[in-house]
C-alpha cells in the first residue's frame, strides 16, 4: 500500500518542479523580449526623427537659409535634383 503511494508522489514533486523550472526560464525569456522591445521602439523613434531631421536640412530652402545664416556669400547654390536624401533599408 505504501508503495503505492511513493511512486505516484515522486512522479507527482517531479513534474512540479519541471513545470516550475520550465515556468520560469519562460517568464524570464519573456522580461527578454520585452526589454528588447522597448529598446526597438526607441531606436525606431529616434530613427524617425533623425530621417525627418534629415530630409528638413536637406531640402534646398532650408540649405539657402543655414548658409545665409552661417556662411559667406560666396557659397554655391545647388539644384534640388543634386541633393541625395537618407534611404534606409531595414529589412535584412
Amino acid at each position: 500500500m505504501f508503495k503505492s503511494f511513493i511512486i505516484p508522489l515522486i512522479l507527482l514533486v517531479f513534474g512540479v518542479s519541471f513545470t516550475n523550472f520550465y515556468k520560469n526560464k519562460s517568464k524570464n525569456l519573456e522580461e527578454k523580449i520585452a526589454k528588447k522591445k522597448e529598446v526597438i521602439y526607441e531606436l525606431r523613434k529616434g530613427n524617425e526623427l533623425e530621417l525627418k531631421e534629415n530630409i528638413f536640412l536637406k531640402s534646398p530652402e532650408n540649405i539657402k537659409k543655414l548658409a545665409n545664416k552661417y556662411l559667406g556669400k560666396d557659397y554655391i547654390f545647388f539644384e534640388k535634383k543634386n541633393i541625395e536624401y537618407l534611404e534606409l533599408n531595414e529589412k535584412k
